[in-house]
């Protein structure tokens, strides 16, 4: 090979082989090159002199061994071997992928490196994205097996229907039973299926409102068999789909037979609480439910109302106590404690009905806290007589009543003698039996006239 040939070959050599090593006839390391940053790793001082083996892992040895004696065996050709190369023991080891090549007119074996750390890199990172996916993917089976265990486990039918096709994506075992379909028959069907014209019309209404809005919609229902069917639709929009949840519950015998499931019953904008004379809720509607932050009217029903009314079991004794058909209880202030844990000022109205044979307890329930809130921040006198203290039993405690009893009293008092002794504070104060200091104390308590200190 001429010396042109040899000098082109070598620079190609060296342009591709990222660290070039040439071993002598006793396999120790006679030169090194490199025209990369490998040298920082494994320094040309380290490597020189030393047999190859040593430079090579104690795993990778054998290996390494098995390729230097086929190279030799074998003269001109070339054998790859993946080793890792360590220059000083306290170093990590470098991965190389190693061409080795015997010449035999010298016996030197030429031996060139390409350094895997970057391939090494990119398959940890697979490995690493591999693992991840791989733990999304039970992750999501595990979601995906309790939430449709979930699905089996409620009472309620339960429905997801695409919004664009309008076909059924999952559907549990109740909501099958509650249409009169068979096991699996709706997945995959357009819904409505299973109503009569009018439950279907009356769907296509509630689904219509639903996309409008984001609280859910409540509304009646019929299927093909004339069962009345309570129904509640949500919408839930995620990127570019559309979903409708669809919740179906049959009306129970007593919102049937008391006629309590209409639009008017479910839609007054005040909370209905239908109960027995006993106190035990028979029905709710739904903003009862959302004032009192119970989730569905299963929680309500079965249960006395004073687990929510009144600030403890008296007051629903009393309310009851006082309810006959020829007297209805009307704007009776009280306390209305939450699933949450906070209480709401409420005006509670009732009345005693009879349906089917049964005594009822009608009570429309109306939020004023607010109007509470609005009177108490305006208001800078105390109450001016027993009757507004009296009308503020059930809101706050007695303690505060009868502090705010004496408070009122003393200021009537006051503003007596002061009447009496026509606006003379020192007749006023000897009338009182006070000294003149503490009636100007208790006129600027009070806000009673011109309370600045003067004599008269």
């Amino acid at each position: 090979m001429s010396s042109s040939a040899q000098n082109n070959l070598e620079t190609l050599l060296a342009s591709l082989a990222d660290l070039r090593l040439t071993l002598n006839d006793s396999l120790a390391v006679q030169a090194v090159n490199a025209n990369t940053g490998l040298l920082r790793q494994l320094p040309r001082d380290a490597m020189v002199g030393r047999p190859w083996l040593d430079v090579v892992r104690e795993s990778d040895r054998e290996i390494a061994a098995d390729a230097l004696s086929t190279a030799k065996a074998d003269h001109g050709s070339a054998h790859r071997v993946d080793v890792a190369l360590i220059a000083r023991p306290d170093e990590e080891p470098l991965p190389m992928s190693c061409w080795l090549c015997a010449r035999a007119e010298d016996n030197t074996i030429e031996i060139a490196c390409i350094d895997l750390r970057g391939e090494t890199s990119l398959r940890q990172q697979l490995v690493n994205a591999q693992r991840t996916l791989e733990q999304d993917y039970w992750s999501n089976r595990r979601l995906e097996a309790r939430y449709r265990r979930m699905l089996d486990m409620v009472a309620e039918g339960f429905l997801v229907v695409d919004d664009l096709s309008g076909r059924v994506l999952e559907a549990n075992s109740v909501a099958t039973s509650l249409l009169k379909l068979e096991e699996g028959a709706l997945v995959g069907r357009v819904f409505p299926v299973g109503l009569d014209n009018e439950g279907a019309r009356a769907l296509t209404e509630l689904q219509r409102e639903a996309r409008s809005t984001t609280a859910v919609v409540q509304g009646q229902i019929t299927t093909g068999n004339g069962d009345p069917l309570s129904v509640g639709l949500t919408c839930l929009r995620q990127g570019n789909e559309t979903r409708l949840l669809i919740r179906l519950a049959a009306l129970s015998e007593n919102q049937t037979d008391l006629g309590l499931g209409g639009d008017s019953f479910e839609t007054s904008p005040d909370g209905i609480l239908i109960t027995d004379r006993e106190g035990v809720v028979i029905a709710a509607n739904a903003a009862y439910l959302d004032m009192a932050c119970i989730q569905d009217a299963q929680q309500a029903t079965g249960r006395r109302a004073d687990r929510w009314l009144g600030r403890s079991i008296v007051d629903l004794d009393v309310l009851l106590g006082n309810i006959e058909p020829d007297r209805p209880l009307q704007l009776f202030s009280s306390v209305l404690r939450t699933e949450l844990g906070t209480r709401l000022d409420i005006e509670l109205s009732a009345v005693q009905t009879e349906r089917s044979g049964r005594s009822l307890i009608l009570m429309f329930i109306r939020d004023v806290s607010r109007r509470i809130d609005a009177e108490e921040s305006t208001e800078v006198h105390l109450p001016r007589s027993i009757e507004q203290i009296t009308g503020r039993v059930g809101r706050v405690p007695l303690k505060q009543l009868v502090r705010e009893s004496t408070d009122v009293i003393e200021a009537l008092c006051i503003e007596a003698a002061l009447k009496l002794t026509q606006d003379n504070r020192a007749a006023a104060a000897e009338l009182l039996g006070l000294s003149r200091q503490s009636l100007y104390t208790k006129l600027r308590r009070f806000d009673i006239g011109d309370s600045e200190d003067t004599v008269d």
